[in-house]
């Protein structure tokens, strides 16, 4: 049992210490639209956004920056330590059952990490490359790769959570799900 708490202890200071780099980048990334235009990391954050906002961001000078070092590396750092902290928890905490429904739960956390990967991927493209004229073109595929990044993330948090609170209640644990 010892052995069971530490491990679990670990994943819960893995997850923390995940959290945390994901608000320093996060600050340091708002630090490149300081002063600008730009409100924020918007094709990141929000859907609310226009062809016209994206395609000025794409020719501006903030773009470059912004796609390296937040979007790589330090970006890619990010969803690289939610996605395996928070998918080895899930792994760990409910892995003894590993039914059908806790296999899908473990697809969760790597869906976030590919469609986090491919919408960087994306604007990258668009940044660097100065492709303001596929703007029009690709607005509708990124919105959606950010809107399943987005839902993905939160259903981790989630996910994780509910793990958790199943592995701290010793009658839910013996329970096969």
């Amino acid at each position: 049992m010892k052995r069971d708490i530490r491990s679990s202890a670990i994943l819960l200071l893995l997850i923390a210490l995940a959290f945390v780099v994901f608000w320093f980048v996060g600050r340091y990334a708002e630090g490149y639209f300081a002063g600008t235009q730009f409100t924020s990391r918007f094709p990141e954050k929000t859907l609310n956004y226009t062809a016209d906002q994206l395609q000025a961001l794409v020719l501006s000078d903030v773009g470059k920056g912004y796609a390296v070092p937040v979007l790589f590396p330090l970006d890619l750092m990010v969803m690289l330590a939610l996605s395996a902290s928070m998918g080895t928890a899930l792994w760990y905490w409910l892995g003894p059952s590993m039914t059908v429904a806790v296999r899908i739960a473990l697809l969760i956390p790597a869906i976030y990490l590919l469609s986090d990967f491919i919408e960087d991927c994306l604007l990258v493209w668009l940044l660097l490359g100065k492709h303001a004229d596929a703007v029009p073109a690709v607005i509708g595929l990124l919105k959606t790769i950010t809107a399943v990044k987005l839902g993905s993330i939160v259903a981790t948090i989630g996910l994780t959570t509910i793990a958790f609170l199943i592995w701290l209640h010793p009658r839910l644990r013996s329970r096969s799900y």
